[in-house]
């Protein structure tokens, strides 16, 4: 699992990991990073023995204000893709997400860094 953090080594400044514990293919893992906007990603992410999971991924801008957040609380029965969701900033309820795993994750956060990355590159040309 932590090799997904390596092999994206570019989209990091750093990455801490807070702790992992891994039993069988059961684990806990906690992980803080800095991506290469400065934005915080704060990942929980745990797999019981009995196979369910529990993860909530926390992604913040730079100020600490929250970018986006995904997780699978139960508390949301009537989102499209329960327990599974995603909370947006000023947003009272959730929205549904297919980002339910840390590879998904990262490539979602590999794409949005990239176009930021042209937005900012293009406007330096204008």
């Amino acid at each position: 699992m932590l090799h997904l953090f390596e092999t994206r080594a570019a989209m990091f400044q750093s990455w801490r990991v807070v702790s992992y514990e891994e039993e069988g293919e059961a684990y806990a893992l906690q992980v803080v990073a800095i991506l290469r906007d400065s934005s915080r990603l704060e990942i929980r992410d745990y797999l019981f023995v009995d196979g369910s999971r529990k993860y909530a991924y926390h992604w913040m801008a730079t100020d600490g204000v929250l970018q986006q957040r995904w997780d699978n609380a139960p508390h949301w029965p009537t989102v499209a893709t329960a327990p599974h969701h995603t909370h947006l900033p000023g947003e009272q309820a959730p929205n549904p997400s297919t980002i339910t795993n840390l590879e998904d994750l990262l490539q979602f956060l590999e794409e949005a860094l990239d176009a930021k990355d042209m937005s900012v590159g293009s406007s330096h040309d204008a």
